[in-house]
This record gives C-alpha cells, structure tokens and sequence, in this order.
C-alpha cells in the first residue's frame, strides 16, 4: 500500500511539472481558461441572461406610450417590424419601418395600443407553451392551460411556420418574411390576449421582428 501512495505521489508532482523540471501552470491555466469560456457569453450569440431585462424594458416603454425608446433599441431601422394580424379567415402581414408608423388593422390604431389589453406582463420561463384550446374559452377563460406571461428560446415552430403562404405578400416579401423568422431567437406568449412576440439578437440588441396580434378562434 505505501509503494502504491509513493507511486501515485510520484506521479502527479511529475504532471505539475513543466519540460524543464519546474511547476508548470499549463493545467491550470487550460481549466481557468475553459471556465471563463463558459461564464462569458459567446460573441456572436444571444444575451440570454439579459432577455428578460431587455423586454421589462420594451414592456416599460409600451406602456409608457415611449415609442422613442421602442424604436430606438428594440427595431432595427432598415429591416423594421412586422406586424400579424387576421382581420378575417386569413392572416394579414403588414411591414412598418418605424414603431410610429404601425396603424393596426381594427381602427387603424398606434402600436402602442397594445397597452390597453396588456396591463401586466410578469415573465416566466417555459421550454414549451401552455396547451391551447378553443373548447376551453368558455366563461371569459384564455383557452390555454395555463395562464401567464412566457418566455422561451425553442423558436423552431415559429421559425418553420408556413402560414405567411395564405397571407397576400408579394414574392419579395414572402422571401423577406421567411428570412425573417430564421432570425427568431425568443418569443414571449401573453396567455391575456394571445398576442406573441418575436424577437431576435443582433448587433448585442434584442429586436423585436414580429408583433403576432391573431386572436384564436375568431375567425
């Protein structure tokens, strides 16, 4: 048993030794490295860690009526935004350059109106939304099952979505939009009015690319 401690001994005071006999920090140094590589975010990745305090702050200016502020860090001034809505049996896109320029499909109303139904939005982070439901709308319910303000990064869905085919965009446009949604990073789903939001991370900015404002079932 000691020969055995006196070997294992042997053994690591030699792994922390350089090629000349001294201490080498090589180990060190490649474990201190590796943990900085994980805590620091990747460069050209999205900000996870600071979704949720980006979109307290598009919520803060939502209901501020502050569409300086929207437009100044949450839309990018030459892609611009756009907006989903399903006036009829159909979804309807429509692009806005500006977060001043956005005229809704009902009363033509400013973006910021979306103030009015949004009264409240307490984040919370799911991997999947709540189930939705049509039969489960009666007596003033949401029809999800569970209701809420939620956040997620799995955008898959609506990056492979296809329902921009059964709105009437022009070939350029429907190539603009499907490029669009590749570009979804994180979505936030208020369970209150249905409405989605999609952002995307460019440039160290969360940008909001589409406002989804179809209600369920009213078609």
């Amino acid at each position: 048993m000691r020969n055995l401690l006196f070997i294992l001994v042997a053994l690591l005071a030699f792994s922390s030794c350089g090629p000349n006999g001294h201490n080498s920090n090589l180990g060190t140094e490649r474990i201190d490295s590796l943990a900085a590589e994980r805590e620091s975010p990747h460069a050209s990745g999205p900000d996870t860690a600071a979704f949720t305090q980006a979109f307290n702050r598009f919520f803060s200016a939502l209901q501020a009526g502050d569409t300086a502020a929207l437009e100044e860090e949450f839309v990018d001034a030459g892609k611009g935004l756009w907006l989903i809505e399903q006036p009829g049996a159909l979804p309807a896109y429509h692009q806005f350059r500006s977060i001043k320029e956005v005229q809704r499909e009902y009363q033509q109303r400013p973006f910021t109106s979306i103030s009015q139904e949004m009264q409240e939005c307490l984040l919370q982070r799911r991997e999947a939304f709540p189930a939705f439901d049509c039969a489960a709308m009666d007596g003033g319910a949401t029809g999800f099952s569970e209701d809420g303000c939620f956040y997620t990064f799995n955008t898959a869905d609506f990056q492979r979505t296809d329902m921009w085919k059964y709105a009437s965009l022009s070939e350029q446009e429907a190539r603009q939009v499907q490029e669009l949604q590749q570009q979804v990073q994180a979505t936030v789903l208020h369970t209150g009015t249905s409405y989605r939001f999609h952002f995307g991370y460019r440039n160290g900015r969360w940008l909001l690319l589409f406002a989804d404002l179809r209600v369920p079932c009213s078609a």
